[in-house]
């Protein structure tokens, strides 16, 4: 008789777990998804932080950039978004796949696998470390490219027409069960 007590007591615990994982995954679909800023530019392993043209690099730089430009080039940045839960109960994903589109053109994308909790009626910051090259940005022109990058570096962030959609996904048990569509961040909402 005890033993089958404890069965009920673990089984009424499990259910009022998923339902618990239920309400978390259904309140991340009230979340509000934003970019917040675009930090920590490098493009060719050169910091572009706070730089405005190519007058404020080195000249060893800016041979380093044109070479690169030339052939390809590694451009890694962080775009922290920040998740707005305006539930009265906390909202939570398992993992966050993302695509970054500049003009329509999908020049990177990746999946954050981390759990994430948004308390009630919060905010957090979540950032999102962005790897992409130049040979991806090669639909575009050269002026176009340096346009990119030289926003990216400045307080205006990620050029107009430029868009981050995330997908969230969430655990139950082993299973990882994603959203059915993206979340879509426009960048002139910042």
């Amino acid at each position: 008789m005890k033993l089958k007590r404890i069965i009920i007591l673990l089984a009424a615990s499990c259910l009022s777990f998923m339902s618990c994982n239920i309400n978390h995954a259904k309140n991340i679909k009230d979340c509000s998804f934003r970019l917040n800023s675009i930090s920590e530019l490098w493009v060719n392993n050169i910091s572009f932080d706070g730089k405005k043209s190519l007058m404020d690099f080195t000249p060893n730089e800016v041979a380093s950039i044109s070479k690169g430009l030339m052939t390809d080039m590694p451009i890694i940045f962080t775009a922290n978004i920040t998740i707005d839960n305006p539930n009265n109960q906390k909202a939570e994903l398992s993992a966050l796949e993302w695509i970054l589109l500049i003009k329509d053109v999908e020049v990177a994308n990746g999946t954050i696998n981390e759990k994430i909790k948004i308390g009630a009626n919060q905010s957090i910051s979540l950032p999102i470390d962005v790897e992409t090259n130049t040979s991806v940005l090669k639909k575009f022109s050269l002026a176009e490219i340096k346009s990119i990058i030289f926003n990216i570096s400045s307080s205006k962030g990620l050029p107009q027409n430029s868009t981050l959609k995330v997908k969230p996904a969430i655990k139950f048990g082993s299973t990882l069960i994603k959203s059915p569509n993206y979340f879509t961040i426009n960048v002139s909402d910042k």
